[in-house]
């Protein structure tokens, strides 16, 4: 929402509250600002029920939840909960158009929107711009500790928290069972396997990944990377560059041995669904993808595989690093620096957080809780049995570069890595003009 759209919805609410305005004509006004039937419906529960001014009404526009979970959970915390009143409003489905309505009203120093639904790559761009609360001192690391490390770490910048990790998610290996009868541990392993897939005629091709210039290329690339023992930045250090070393060497050269081998030569091209729906099809031995994927391939009635693959974690680069990493995904919940409504914003996300919250959206949306204690409940797994094998995966998991300067960074990524796939450059190139573009941009 606007915050033009909010001055007016806020203009709406004080008339109704002091009955100089009908229910009808607010019900009226709402629906011409974009409002769903349950975020009016959640207002004039409010209006109702503040009357003697002790309910603090805040406002979450989520990300997209096709599930309907999220306002299931408002519902539910709103009946329970007699100081705090959510007004919930369900997100837009493109990602990039969330972010540029919450940009939009942050740089007007708007507090029209109290909980912001943060991707994973934003929290320290947020931050560095002073738009979002300090959480330190609401959610200590004792606390933290409770939950997984990875979209902690992703919520930190600068040495303090500013941001809640509400869920997860990670990139899986996808192996065909009744192809390759063991998951393999080290990228050789996947790559010897995969060749012999192929060349036995069990599959047309071996590995499928995201290779197209975009996002998923650098989340494919950090997991490469990672794997190796390297990264992009320093962790500790978001001024230092550490992308141009031999780790990311050894990295990207066997990305770069994949593409017309086990891989096709349009893997260039594939995104996720490209990758999904091949792999659906019976076309291939492996598949990196998100865990969305998996209850897809498992629908028979889409699905040429079904029941005859299985997820594991993604495999190490082997010699000195023997853990493999994902690259974290997923959703954060951050309260807006300009919010007049922080100590009531933090109640709803501690919340968000909890076990009943948490579980209720592991076991009925597949949503990967950030709360380890989710992964060993019967209650979920009897509802979701695969959340077994995922545990550590997201145990290990590592974000993308937590940088204030992070569109740039990825901007950079997608270009220097996709022109060594593409053989525009050699992998020392690619790496090296990598490396001087990012210390251009970190130091700015």
């Amino acid at each position: 929402m606007l915050p033009e759209q909010r001055e007016v919805l806020d203009e709406s609410l004080v008339k109704i509250r002091a009955g100089r305005m009908t229910r009808r004509t607010f019900v009226e006004r709402a629906v011409a600002l974009g409002l769903g039937s349950s975020a009016i419906a959640s207002l004039l529960e409010a209006c109702g029920g503040s009357s003697g001014g002790g309910t603090t009404n805040i406002t979450w526009t989520s990300e997209h939840d096709g599930s309907g979970v999220y306002a299931k959970l408002v519902d539910q915390f709103n009946k329970s909960n007699k100081g705090v009143h959510v007004i919930y409003t369900n997100g837009p489905n493109e990602t990039d158009q969330l972010r540029q309505t919450i940009v939009t009203a942050l740089r007007a120093r708007s507090g029209s929107q109290d909980i912001l639904s943060m991707d994973i790559i934003w929290p320290a761009e947020f931050a560095a711009n002073g738009w979002t609360a300090k959480l330190d001192d609401k959610f200590p690391k004792s606390e933290q500790a409770k939950y997984l490390p990875g979209p902690i770490q992703g919520c930190t910048f600068n040495g303090s928290l500013w941001a809640a990790p509400l869920r997860t998610d990670a990139g899986l290996l996808y192996r065909r069972t009744d192809v390759v009868s063991a998951a393999p541990a080290t990228y050789d392993d996947m790559t010897n396997a995969a060749a012999q897939a192929t060349s036995g005629g069990k599959t047309k091709y071996g590995y499928l990944w995201q290779a197209a210039q975009y996002e998923g290329l650098v989340c494919d690339f950090i997991e490469v990377l990672a794997g190796y023992g390297g990264s992009v930045l320093d962790p500790n250090d978001a001024k230092k560059v550490t992308v141009n070393s031999p780790e990311a060497n050894a990295a990207l050269t066997k990305m770069v041995s994949w593409v017309g081998a086990i891989s096709p030569q349009a893997i260039t091209t594939f995104k996720e669904e490209d990758a999904r729906n091949s792999f659906q099809n019976g076309d291939s031995a492996f598949m990196r993808n998100w865990p969305y994927a998996y209850s897809l391939g498992n629908d028979a009635t889409k699905s040429k595989v079904a029941g005859k693959f299985d997820v594991s974690v993604l495999p190490y680069g082997g010699g000195a690093n023997t853990t493999p990493h994902s690259c974290i995904g997923g959703w954060q919940l951050g309260i807006n620096a300009f919010s007049k409504n922080v100590d009531a914003s933090w109640e709803f996300i501690k919340y968000m957080l909890g076990a009943d919250a948490q579980k209720t959206s592991a076991a009925e949306a597949s949503v990967f809780s950030t709360l380890l204690s989710v992964y060993d409940d019967p209650d979920v797994l009897s509802k979701q049995p695969f959340f077994k094998n995922v545990k550590p995966v997201f145990a290990t998991a590592v974000p993308r570069p937590v940088s204030p300067k992070y569109p740039d960074i990825t901007t950079a990524i997608q270009a220097r890595i996709h022109a060594a796939l593409t053989k525009q450059s050699s992998v020392a190139d690619a790496l090296s003009a990598l490396a001087s573009d990012l210390q251009n941009i970190v130091s700015k």
